[in-house]
């Protein structure tokens, strides 16, 4: 009886253990680029993500309207692995709908973008502060940007 209750102790252990090796990652949001857009500030693939319960998840794009960007917030859910999370989303913007699949690699954070049959690799790094004030101010920096380009623009 007492081995009984040993192994019992032992793979009880064993399993709270193993199960708090892997990270929740609720709570936690996700700046995404592309390495060759986050120079250049190219708003229209960057993605923000937030992990607001255990199965969703909050996908923030920014679309530009009469010259000014505009914040696009999706709530979907997700698939979660020892490896990676999945999800999909569909846009829908002033007629235009896209759909978009995503894989975020949990050991490097690489996240593996498919938009209308375009693959595109964004690099994430986590949001330390809030994350839709972090998002704001990122769209009035891309908004910086665009405004830029638009005076260059004229004739």
């Amino acid at each position: 009886m007492l081995n009984i209750i040993k192994i019992f102790f032992i793979t009880s252990f064993n399993f709270l253990v193993l199960s708090e090796l892997q990270s929740k990652p609720v709570g936690k949001g996700l700046s995404c680029f592309s390495e060759e857009d986050s120079v250049n500030n190219n708003y229209e693939s960057f993605r923000g993500l937030y992990f607001e319960s255990d199965n969703s998840i909050r996908v923030v794009s920014f679309k530009s309207k009469n010259k000014s960007l505009k914040i696009i917030s999706k709530l979907t859910p997700y698939k979660i692995s020892e490896k990676s999370v999945k999800f999909k989303i569909k846009f829908i913007w002033y007629g235009d709908i896209s759909f978009e699949e995503f894989t975020l690699r949990r050991k490097d954070l690489e996240l593996s973008h498919e938009i209308d049959n375009e693959n595109r690799v964004l690099k994430c790094k986590i949001l330390d502060d809030e994350f839709m004030p972090e998002m704001i101010e990122l769209k009035n920096l891309f908004q910086l940007k665009f405004d830029d380009g638009l005076k260059s623009n004229k004739i």
